[in-house]
């Protein structure tokens, strides 16, 4: 069983020469069942063989996400891969049809990335100088029209005055230009500085933006939102001199704001002909902006299209198929080279020797130069295997939430098998309700059956729940179930299978003795006085319970794992010590509640839990006053007496045979494993006559690796008396401490319960109870209303918060009080050389809105 111990791991050398290295690793790869070992990580990668095609990649990689930002500017719709083993065929069956050494496709591609990209950036370039060519060619013209209307015909007539000596003091001259809207301000106060007020201004929106838009939206390209409104503006100044000394600083101060400043024509003539001018250019800038756009669009189209047997644009093809070459390159860094030929180790699970043997003799049948493709041998490991369990879409959550708190060690029992029930049931038991649970049990139900629709969303909350659809519709069956138990429907007992009391002069009385409600609490308990004192009792010895039998089970399958492992001085000295010990206190502790609830007391004289466990250490020879077994309190005492003393025995069981046992070894743990070395791996009948030579030569770099260790040696662990000792010490205090600590902590089923059904209750109170008996059309409004309200606190505080807490809840009991009675979690996964796994990390899906 694979979900409940992890896969059995062996450990491979694999010997390759460098010719047919890709080959193999290609081949490899469609496996997706080999863990490799890196041979030295603390090596960084760029020191590695392939560290060159590795940069390579990310920089083709990086060519192909800046022409994605091309496509999504250009509206060019991709066609995203939706079956990696489709896609995957394909790439092989391109390989094959090019009846070249397939590493040399890369080679192909990356020049046609270049290609593309340059080509690409270079029309896109031509394509932003002409649209800003339109635009400055938009803006001249915009300025000498609204020019014209500020100042009028006017400006164009030469006044001659009467007294030639005042002729320059009666002229004025006049500066246009642009600025940005922002500058408005600051512009007019410093032309007023300049001139100290002898200067008129005049300052227009040219609402350029508006223009812009409309121009680009006219050849069918995206909105500029860059594109800065800008002003025009008109200065009048005194003299019209060339050289004169304000007109030089009021171009020095128009110049200085980086925008246009236009020579406004001298006469109406010579403003209708740079108009017209202006037209021309615009009308050749357009018609060359539709020249480029149509060749931009065929280049971009390019990538778009899909390939003849393609499910996938050929952008997406190239970019998967780069990612691809990338990842076969890492891995081929984690094997040495040691001259012509690649040593590697790795692990596989049990039973796939024949498979790897068939991809080798498959890779000798794919390699054109017939190169030998090297051999595997199993090898004694060096250290802990991975750990590596089948998964799929219902375990995989659950496993999710055992790995975050840690990956389990080799083949030991697995937690998530257990979560897959325990987890659900624990949150439902906080989080109990028919009406809540069912919302819940529907919203996975949802998001199960329309997983396909809710995949192409990308701004949907449903797309990031499709991974845990299945943890979700769990934990609302749950919450269902034992709202069922409590009996409660939104705060409300439902009466499903008829009460066993009665009202009686406002009492309830028992109808018959032996009736008993069906299924769950009876819903007369919500009606009466004590309903709270009631079910508080209840559900919090419903918890202590739960948790016992929780922790229980936890050290059950620590005593499981001893022997699976044949550990059996900690079967014998902690397995049996700690389950004797919860049993005796603990575990008798829910025995006694069971107990109580199966006896009736004569005139209600209960005996009290709490007093009687009390009195169980500190009046070990006093007969109860109020004996649990009715009128036997003498078994009670004897029973008491017995577990007491096993309890007390088992603290020195824990805390004293280990260490003297480890300890009579020399004091010393030392854990030794022979190094392990090279065989010969090619047989003579891999060697064609053809290559003799090159072969030979690969047959001497085996035989001068065959004295080569292994690529990691595990140090000696040692272990002295003293570390021992406080090792133990700690584990004892740490048990019997938490024993009491962790039981109490299963207490937040009875907490989180009580808070859910007390806010509940609430929200019923102030929002509906009360409010649906007025009549009449002011009775409906108000209905709807408060039940809008209500329907909003339920979702809002119910159905998210109180979900989250609960959920963090069920966490915390898992990782903290049932997981550290057995499980090590100092394991690490099992990380397969997977060409599938690596491509479905990095699909993209379309965002249909």
């Amino acid at each position: 069983m694979s979900f409940f111990r992890s896969k059995k791991m062996k450990y491979y050398s694999l010997v390759i020469p460098r010719e047919s290295a890709w080959v193999v690793m290609n081949e490899l790869a469609r496996l997706g069942q080999l863990h490799f070992v890196d041979y030295d990580p603390q090596l960084p990668m760029i020191n590695r063989p392939f560290a060159n095609y590795v940069k390579r990649c990310d920089d083709s990689i990086f060519k192909l996400s800046s022409l994605e930002l091309l496509l999504k500017e250009f509206k060019k719709n991709l066609n995203y891969c939706e079956n990696v083993d489709t896609l995957l065929d394909y790439f092989q069956y391109i390989q094959k049809n090019r009846m070249k050494p397939g590493h040399t496709y890369f080679d192909e591609l990356e020049q046609e990335i270049e290609l593309k990209k340059l080509q690409i950036q270079e029309q896109s370039t031509n394509l932003q100088n002409l649209l800003e060519r339109v635009n400055i060619i938009t803006e001249q013209q915009m300025v000498l029209e609204k020019a014209q209307d500020i100042l009028g015909q006017s400006a164009f007539q030469q006044q001659k005055p009467h007294n030639p000596n005042d002729y320059q003091q009666l002229k004025f001259g006049q500066l246009i230009g642009v600025i940005d809207k922002e500058e408005e301000v600051r512009f007019k106060r410093i032309i007023f500085r300049v001139t100290k007020g002898n200067a008129w201004v005049q300052i227009m929106d040219l609402n350029n933006e508006e223009v812009h838009n409309s121009m680009r939206k006219s050849f069918h390209l995206n909105q500029d939102k860059t594109q800065q409104p800008r002003c025009l503006y008109v200065i009048v100044y005194p003299g019209m001199e060339e050289q004169s000394s304000l007109k030089m600083k009021l171009m020095k101060v128009c110049d200085s704001f980086n925008r246009q400043r236009i020579e406004y024509p001298n006469s109406l003539d010579q403003l209708q002909r740079r108009m017209g001018e202006l037209n021309q250019q615009l009308q050749e800038a357009k018609n060359l902006i539709e020249m480029t756009k149509h060749q931009l669009d065929q280049s971009l189209d390019e990538l778009v299209q899909q390939k003849q047997g393609c499910n996938c644009s050929y952008f997406e093809y190239l970019r998967l198929y780069i990612l691809r070459e990338k990842y076969l390159y890492v891995n081929l860094n984690y094997l040495t080279m040691r001259g012509s030929i690649f040593t590697g180790y790795f692990w596989l699970p049990d039973g796939l020797e024949q498979i790897v043997e068939e991809k080798l003799r498959n890779a000798m049948r794919n390699n054109l130069d017939n190169y030998p493709t090297g051999q595997i041998q199993e090898m004694k490991p060096q250290y802990t295997p991975p750990t590596y369990f089948n998964l799929n879409e219902v375990t995989m959550p659950f496993q999710e939430i055992v790995n975050t708190y840690g990956i389990p060690r080799y083949q030991e029992v697995n937690p998530g098998l257990f979560t897959i029930i325990t987890f659900p049931f624990l949150f439902g038991v906080m989080f109990a309700d028919i009406g809540h649970g069912f919302m819940l049990f529907l919203c996975g139900i949802y998001i199960i059956l329309w997983k396909g629709y809710l995949s192409k969303q990308q701004d949907s909350i449903f797309n990031v729940m499709i991974p845990y659809r299945y943890l979700l519709i769990l934990m609302g069956f749950f919450a269902f179930y034992n709202g069922f138990i409590y009996n409660d429907y939104l705060s409300i007992s439902l009466n499903l299978f008829g009460s066993c009391y009665s009202p009686e002069k406002e009492e309830w009385k028992r109808e018959q003795k032996d009736c008993v409600y069906p299924f769950g609490i009876d819903p007369v308990w919500q009606a009466s006085s004590s309903s709270l004192n009631f079910m508080n009792s209840y559900k919090m010895k419903l918890s202590v319970i739960l948790g016992v039998i929780h922790m229980l089970f936890g050290i059950l399958m620590k005593g499981v794992n001893n022997l699976y492992f044949k550990n059996y001085l900690d079967f014998f000295c902690e397995f049996i010590p700690q389950l004797l010990f919860m049993v005796c206190t603990f575990g008798w502790m829910d025995f006694i509640i069971i107990v109580k609830w199966l006896n009736i007391y004569p005139n209600n004289a209960a005996p009290s839990i709490i007093e009687t466990m009390i009195n169980q250490v500190l009046k070990p020879f006093d007969k109860p006053n109020t004996p649990i077994f009715p009128n036997e309190p003498e078994l009670q005492l004897q029973i008491t007496q017995i577990l007491t003393l096993i309890a007390i025995i088992c603290i020195p069981w824990m805390l004293l045979p280990k260490p003297f046992i480890l300890g009579s070894k020399n004091n010393k743990h030392k854990v030794s494993m022979s190094d392990s070395q090279y065989q010969p791996l090619v047989m003579e009948k891999q060697v064609s006559d053809s290559d003799e030579d090159r072969n030979q030569q690969f047959q001497n770099d085996l035989k001068n690796a065959d004295n080569l260790k292994s690529i990691t040696e595990q140090s000696h662990e040692e272990h002295d008396s003293g570390e021992i000792w406080v090792h133990q010490m700690i584990e004892t205090i740490e048990f019997v401490l938490g024993g009491i600590s962790n039981t109490a902590s299963y207490l937040r089923l009875w907490a989180l319960s009580l808070a859910h059904g007390q806010l509940a209750e609430v929200f019923y109170d102030m929002c509906l109870a009360g409010k649906l008996d007025t009549g009449g059309i002011l009775g409906g409004l108000l209905a709807g209303y408060f039940y809008l309200v209500f329907a909003f606190l339920t979702f809002g505080v119910l159905m998210t918060m109180d979900v989250m807490e609960c959920f963090l809840h069920a966490l915390r009991l898992h990782w903290v009080e049932f997981q550290n009675k057995f499980y090590k979690a100092d394991g690490y996964l099992f990380v397969g050389y997977s060409y599938k796994k690596v491509l479905n990390e990095h699909l993209k899906q379309p965002n249909l809105k």
